[in-house]
């Protein structure tokens, strides 16, 4: 009698024993993951004061000791948590509102003595080197000319000076660790207006920095000095010397941002076209920056012995990131770049992802900051997709096609002009791939961090990145004959030729494709990584195309997810005065928005944020409650970021209209719109929607919603203080032309 082979059942006991031998096996192949597992745990440790997160390292220490019960091991995970949870608890205690405790609020006018600490900012005069928001430490602090000086000893708090609204303070140009006395009016950053706009507070939180300065009147006291105020003073001046062919202001603010980490505002079209085209890193000193400086000293300094040239190499490339300010990004770079180079340089053989968890530990004890920052998750994302590709992966690339496509000769009969073509073709196709993946992996993370998919971002980074290379060429050859003028501005010519160009790219990628996909759970997207990788360790092809499969499913249902959010409308109430409330009304499934007063420039950023996240690109109507600025001044801003059809406006509005608020959220169901406006009362109906807005311009008025003739919204409100496109008035418009079908 044959027996029936029944299910194996794995018991809890076996299943810790594969667990453990994994482990053991990973930390045998990759030391350096358990140095990586300390610093995430040390930064995990300061997230809060609560109890729980006292019991993370020690938690974490029995955890490892329990799968991978060695003594080596458990001492490469213990010792290295030592320094990591030093630097930690110095970061968490730095983590305060010094200016608020001091203060003991968060807004407020005062007299203040700032120290500049902005490495973009600039003692050239210039349009290219104005930089309108400065990041500065506060030395001491007054209410009045009268009043005590409130002063800081060692740990000045960090502030933003900002200078966007005095046209007076930013004619003066201020450089690094420059004295001014400013007179102005601390504020805090205010929270997210709308659910999944930009939370600029979380943000500068991040950068250590609680509170906002904007200047009244500004004075300079003293010259900074120094080693930082030395360097940056001779990367302007190299800046200068390169650009100064230069026809286009804005190509020398790319020029700046590029070469030289500057922090310069460029314009929103061209900002936009190099985020929708998946190029934004190119404005940034990052990785790429860092990585195409490295290889070109590497290649000038050719003839040193390798291991020397690994050391010398260095030197020269901290300088460089010094000189753009050793931001985040730049820092990565070089740590990752100098770990692997110093490793070569000892003739040390491990593995490349063995090397890159190894700089992840340094950087998160050098910034535990940068494991809360998505800039931290983009590079080593990046760098991990193009170390998990296959070593020749063009030559895999090009023996596929050929096999597929046709049978390759043999190589005695092959001809010197087909090895060479065949080489060329390997080398695009590794390049291809290596692009594809990478755009791939940090486009995955475009959409969980700002709904954006950049469909482009392949052939625009296969065609942008060799120009990059070009650039650094150019302006070191612009550099280097500056003294010869006619030779020095033909190459500063030709420097500002390529940036136009990357320019241009930029734009032309940004508005041919552009995807909005509502904000995935963070569950998917971890998911669909962990199948990219799968993907590229796969050794059969039913495991690949099990991988594939499921990325597939994955992304279609994040494509789809807008038909599966429910229909909503928003009211924005409170805060300041002299401002109309708005009104959102949103149906994810039909695509479609509608929109009752944009009243200032924050408020149309966050709308058009909060419209991307729920999948929506095109916003149908903008209507206006009155002809005051207060209800369409952030309208330009709006329409510069969503497409608007219909604008709705009084007749008074029209000669006007330009080229810590709360939010109640109710149900809604979609359909017709139409608006009327008589005196102060702004009557409008959006699908099934009909609204009352009352406004007496005294900063109150009441708003009135019905559904179905059923008063759901009846209460007083704190009223809170575009480019021209079919605008239509309001008062001239009948019933029948005002309410239509779509």
């Amino acid at each position: 009698m044959e027996s029936v082979p029944g299910h194996r059942v794995v018991s809890p006991r076996a299943l810790f024993r594969r667990i453990r031998t994994g482990a053991t096996a990973l930390e045998q192949s990759c030391p350096a993951a358990l140095f990586l597992l300390a610093a995430v745990t040390a930064v995990l440790s300061a997230r809060g004061n609560g109890f729980p997160y006292v019991l993370i390292p020690a938690v974490s220490v029995l955890l490892v000791w329990a799968l991978i019960p060695t003594r080596d091991a458990l001492i490469r995970f213990a010792l290295p948590m030592l320094p990591a949870l030093l630097v930690v608890l110095s970061w968490a205690g730095q983590q305060r509102n010094l200016i608020a405790d001091e203060a003991g609020r968060a807004h407020f006018a005062a007299e203040a003595e700032l120290i500049v600490d902005d490495p973009s900012a600039s003692a050239r005069s210039g349009e290219a080197f104005r930089v309108r928001n400065l990041q500065c430490r506060v030395k001491r602090f007054r209410y009045g000319a009268n009043a005590p000086w409130i002063e800081f000893e060692d740990n000045l708090p960090r502030v933003l000076l900002d200078c966007r609204r005095g046209e007076n303070a930013i004619e003066i140009p201020l450089g690094f660790g420059d004295v001014v006395l400013a007179k102005g009016v601390f504020s805090a950053p205010e929270p997210p207006l709308f659910p999944g706009s930009f939370d600029y507070a979380a943000y500068m939180e991040h950068e250590g920095i609680y509170e906002m300065f904007r200047p009244e009147s500004l004075a300079r006291v003293s010259q900074g000095s120094g080693f930082r105020r030395t360097l940056y003073d001779l990367r302007d001046a190299m800046l200068s010397a390169v650009c100064r062919g230069f026809r286009s202001m804005e190509n020398a603010r790319m020029a700046g941002a590029m070469l030289g980490g500057r922090r310069i505002a460029l314009e929103k079209e061209t900002r936009a076209g190099f985020l929708s085209s998946g190029t934004i890193h190119i404005l940034t000193v990052s990785g790429t920056h860092v990585g195409i400086f490295a290889s070109l000293l590497l290649l000038l300094l050719v003839w040193v012995p390798f291991r020397k040239r690994c050391v010398f190499v260095l030197v020269p490339l901290l300088f460089y990131a010094l000189s753009t300010g050793m931001r985040e990004p730049a820092m990565r770079a070089y740590v990752m770049i100098a770990a692997f180079l110093i490793l070569r340089s000892l003739l040390l053989a491990t593995s490349h992802i063995n090397t890159l968890m190894l700089a992840a530990y340094v950087i998160l004890v050098i910034s535990p900051a940068s494991l809360l920052k998505p800039g931290m998750y983009y590079s080593f994302l990046s760098v991990a997709l193009l170390l998990s590709l296959p070593r020749d992966v063009g030559s895999l690339l090009l023996g596929f096609l050929s096999r597929k496509l046709s049978q390759p000769l043999p190589v005695r009969y092959t001809s010197v002009r087909c090895i060479r073509v065949s080489r060329w073709i390997r080398i695009l196709l590794s390049a291809f791939a290596a692009t594809a993946v990478a755009s791939l992996g940090s486009g995955v993370l475009s959409i969980l961090y700002q709904g954006l998919f950049p469909v482009s971002a392949i052939p625009a980074n296969l065609l942008v990145m060799p120009l990059a290379v070009l650039a650094f060429i150019a302006a070191g050859m612009a550099l280097l004959f500056s003294w010869a003028g006619p030779v020095g501005l033909f190459f500063s010519g030709v420097l500002e030729q390529v940036f136009r160009l990357i320019g241009w790219l930029g734009r032309f990628f940004g508005g041919l494709c552009e995807t909005v996909i509502p904000r995935p759970p963070v569950w998917t997207v971890v998911l669909f990584l962990a199948a990219m990788f799968y993907l590229l360790h796969a050794k059969r092809w039913r495991r690949a195309f099990f991988a594939l499969a499921l990325m597939a499913a994955l992304f279609v249902f994040w494509c789809f997810r807008a038909a599966f959010l429910p229909a909503e409308i928003l009211i924005v109430d409170g805060g300041g005065s002299e401002l109309e409330p708005a009104i959102v009304v949103t149906d994810p499934a039909l695509g479609r928005a509608d929109v009752v007063n944009v009243p200032d420039y924050r408020t149309g950023s966050a709308l058009a944020d909060y419209l991307h996240e729920r999948g929506i690109t095109v916003c149908r109507s903008v209507a206006v409650s009155s002809g005051r600025k207060a209800s369409f001044d952030g309208l330009d801003t709006f329409a510069a970021q969503m497409p608007v059809l219909d604008i709705y406006a009084p007749s008074n509005a029209l000669s006007k209209m330009p080229d810590g608020p709360s939010v109640t959220t109710l149900p809604y169901e979609g359909g017709i719109r139409s608006y009327r406006l008589s005196d102060d009362i702004f009557s409008f109906s959006i699908g099934t929607i009909d609204g009352i807005l009352l406004s007496n311009h005294t900063g109150r008025g009441r708003l009135t919603l019905r559904k179905d003739g059923i008063s759901f919204w009846d209460a007083d409100i704190q009223q809170t203080s575009a480019r021209r496109l079919n605008i239509r008035r309001i008062e001239t418009i009948p019933p029948q032309a005002a309410t239509r079908k779509d």
